[in-house]
């Protein structure tokens, strides 16, 4: 009985996998939409609007907020702190399925109390800390894709994934009450399938596996995404809190127009780029900008609560997302890196954004005056100008990516001198095959298990350029693929530490 049940599994099985395999070769964008739909979790649970019928539903969604937050802190520390172990969990579909039934569980939760079904906070706190913990999840899948796309598209991937994301809050909030509720609790199931479909070269795994040290000056990027990331959120949840839900609810609808702008403009900005600048030139100017709402708010608060509200609310989503992008360049760019860059990242941002919002009720409690309201938002957009300036500038950020100098242990010698018996022996063979110095660079970038896209961005030349280089290659070293090279290198690297002479 069965081996009957057995073989009539396995063809299903197969093919599902064959499934997943041709979408993710026609289809690869396919898998961009995990992050999205994760995106999209987060605008309907912070709005409220599809799942929170309670009169007092601001504070409801503020500890929603602090929960869902500090959970989601807690998994991208452990994720980013547990090394190989962490990397290597982060691809397999078994941990996005847990991510999806953790999520979606302590989504549930948070309706059932929402809407009235069950009457106990603690209930509702277990239900968001559940959903920041499983969701999380996509989170850090999103994050192995995102950074093994060249630097290039950070912004383009970024933007396009939260104007899908927005289409589809627009889309279950312009249903009735059940099917919002329905479609709110899948959103993790539907991120989970998405991210399911990727199948990640080689070259993407060997980069998502290796893990090594951030540079010490990463750490400052660190203090600057939290600092900034608290300074948006206390006023925003200050203004927000205050507010009626009817009022919340227009707030929303302004920042989703407001955000629909902004990401055509980041796509604008990406595309405009020249392929041989560096996107960090815009990371300033955008910056910048975010800062404008701050000093503006203390004028709206007065005038228009609901636009105040909706100003900030659109410039903390810019912020997040806008930290996103540099996160995935800086992942991208330290090679073995990328996923606890992103880890680290985004822990640092919802830290920031859930002191924001302890801070925030600690304001509301006190019932600080107008004026005194003025001299904080002044000090707060001080304080992220001053961020603003000293982090987040071109020269700064191309600094960070360069590798530092630091203290090695016996480990790191053993290391690196490895690769510097690698890299001499690819001198070697490029010499003895008579290749030319641009060939050279190839050869090595090849022996490192390199992609053509990545050899072709490293080096900003087309990826035809890079297939001809590949070419001449083979012919002058008389081989016909990859394995070929590197078994000459090896060749090359034994004899060198044996002593023996060159051929």
């Amino acid at each position: 009985m069965q081996q009957t049940n057995t073989s009539e599994t396995a063809p299903a099985a197969t093919g599902a996998q064959e499934l997943l395999r041709g979408i993710n070769t026609h289809l690869p964008a396919v898998s961009y939409l995990g992050f999205a739909f994760w995106f999209a979790w987060n605008l309907v649970a912070f709005s409220g609007s599809v799942w929170n019928t309670q009169a007092d539903s601001a504070i409801l969604i503020s500890y929603l907020f602090i929960a869902h937050l500090l959970a989601s802190v807690a998994t991208l520390i452990a994720l980013g702190t547990r090394g190989q172990r962490s990397m290597r969990a982060i691809v397999s579909h078994r941990f996005l399925a847990a991510g999806a039934a953790i999520g979606s569980a302590g989504t549930l939760l948070m309706i059932l109390v929402g809407g009235g079904y069950i009457d106990s906070l603690a209930t509702f706190i277990v239900g968001a800390a559940l959903a920041g913990f499983g969701t999380t999840f996509m989170l850090a899948r999103s994050a192995t894709i995102l950074c093994t796309t060249s630097p290039r598209r950070s912004f383009l991937s970024i933007s396009l994934c939260a104007l899908f994301a927005i289409g589809v809050y627009s889309f279950i909030e312009g249903y009735s009450f059940a099917i919002g509720v329905i479609l709110f609790v899948l959103l993790p199931v539907f991120s989970a399938l998405s991210l399911s479909v990727k199948r990640d070269s080689p070259q993407d795994l060997a980069l998502i596996n290796t893990i090594g040290k951030l540079p010490a000056r990463f750490r400052n990027l660190l203090i600057a995404i939290f600092v900034y990331s608290l300074c948006q959120e206390v006023s925003k949840s200050y203004i927000l809190t205050a507010l009626p839900a009817s009022q919340s609810m227009l707030c929303m609808r302004y920042v989703m127009l407001a955000l629909v702008v902004l990401m055509l403009v980041f796509i604008a900005l990406d595309l405009s780029t020249p392929p041989d600048k560096s996107i960090a030139h815009i990371f300033y100017p955008l910056a910048l900008c975010f800062i404008v709402p701050q000093l503006a708010v203390s004028v709206l608060r007065e005038t228009s609560p609901v636009l105040a509200a909706a100003t900030l609310d659109f410039a903390g989503y810019g912020t997040d997302l806008f930290i996103w992008a540099i996160c995935a360049y800086l992942g991208y760019q330290m090679r073995g890196n990328c996923v606890k860059v992103m880890c680290f990242g985004t822990a640092a941002l919802s830290l920031g954004l859930a002191s924001g919002s302890i801070v925030a009720i600690f304001l509301l409690d006190a019932n600080i005056s107008s004026a005194h309201f003025l001299v904080v938002n002044l000090t707060l957009a001080a304080l992220c100008m001053l961020v603003t300036v000293i982090v987040f500038p071109e020269n700064k950020l191309n600094d960070l990516i360069q590798p530092v100098e630091e203290e090695e242990d016996a480990d790191d010698v053993s290391v690196r001198t490895q690769k510097a018996l690698w890299k001499q022996a690819c001198e070697e063979v490029a010499a003895d095959g008579q290749l030319t110095t641009r060939e050279a660079e190839v050869l090595l970038m090849l022996a490192k298990g390199m992609s053509a896209q990545q050899i072709a961005d490293a080096l900003v030349i087309s990826i035809h350029t890079v297939r001809a280089h590949v070419r001449n290659i083979h012919a002058k070293l008389e081989v016909s693929n990859r394995a070929q090279i590197i078994e000459l290198v090896e060749q090359k690297r034994d004899g060198i530490c044996t002593g023996a002479p060159r051929a």
